[in-house]
């Protein structure tokens, strides 16, 4: 055990005392609106009853977490944040690189969340639902069958933002954002390009999945938009996977 007074019983209390500061600024700031005022440091070290530099330290584990912002100068200060799907996404998804892991594995569990999404609109059977999906589907069915790669994605994330604000699934959203993120970063450039063997073919199949994940929505088919929606996450692996394979082998 060890001594009292010692390094390792005063690096403890320190951790303690930092980890029960950040608490309190944590509980703080969620307390208060993005942006609103929590105090000049002088008023936060007072406040907490710490010390100035026990405030910086749990400020800056805050800030890291995006629940503070910190201003320098006249008009600075320290302020509540909260923090968006754009930085939660760059900070897992960079976690999930020192992981190793695999890219085919991500876009699997992106898959599933993907079926549950669709099952919970096409559940819904109400006039936005239906509203939303028919909006969509015009577009889908305008697409020729040249149509560059970029169009479809433009379409696909257009859908998946419809449809996570329609369903209220902000925890499936999240994950599946996470998923996505993590998974571009590792595929090939290749798989996106609009001249690999068979796009023509990929455009057609992609459409006809889109318009009936869409068409279950507006018949409120929770069934039909799990098979549509199983259906449409295969087909984006048969055009990922494959190129990612290779380069992989290029690679080694």
């Amino acid at each position: 055990m060890a001594a009292y007074g010692s390094k390792d019983a005063m690096s403890n209390r320190t951790l303690s005392t930092i980890d029960a500061t950040s608490a309190r600024l944590r509980e703080l700031a969620l307390g208060l609106q993005d942006g609103d005022f929590l105090g000049s440091e002088e008023i936060l070290v007072e406040k907490l009853g710490v010390s100035r530099a026990t405030v910086r330290q749990a400020a800056r584990l805050l800030e890291r977490e995006g629940l503070l912002r910190v201003r320098r100068g006249l008009n600075g200060g320290y302020f509540a944040g909260r923090p968006n799907l754009n930085t939660v996404e760059a900070a897992v998804s960079g976690y999930l690189d020192t992981l190793d892991m695999d890219a085919q594995d991500v876009t699997v569990v992106a898959s599933v969340l993907w079926v549950e999404a669709l099952r919970k609109a096409a559940s819904l059977r109400t006039d936005e639902a239906r509203a939303m999906a028919e909006r969509l589907r015009k577009r889908v069915v305008a697409l020729r069958p040249d149509a560059p790669f970029g169009r479809l994605i433009e379409i696909e994330q257009e859908t998946r933002t419809e449809i996570f604000a329609l369903t209220k699934a902000r925890y499936i959203e999240l994950i599946f954002q996470i998923n996505i993120a993590f998974a571009q970063k590792r595929f090939s450039a290749v798989s996106m390009t609009n001249d690999t063997e068979g796009h023509a073919k990929f455009v057609d199949a992609w459409r006809k999945g889109k318009l009936m994940e869409l068409d279950a929505i507006i018949d409120g088919d929770p069934e039909l938009g799990m098979l549509a929606a199983r259906h449409t996450r295969n087909l984006w692996h048969q055009r990922i996977w494959p190129a990612a394979s290779e380069d992989k082998v290029v690679a080694e």
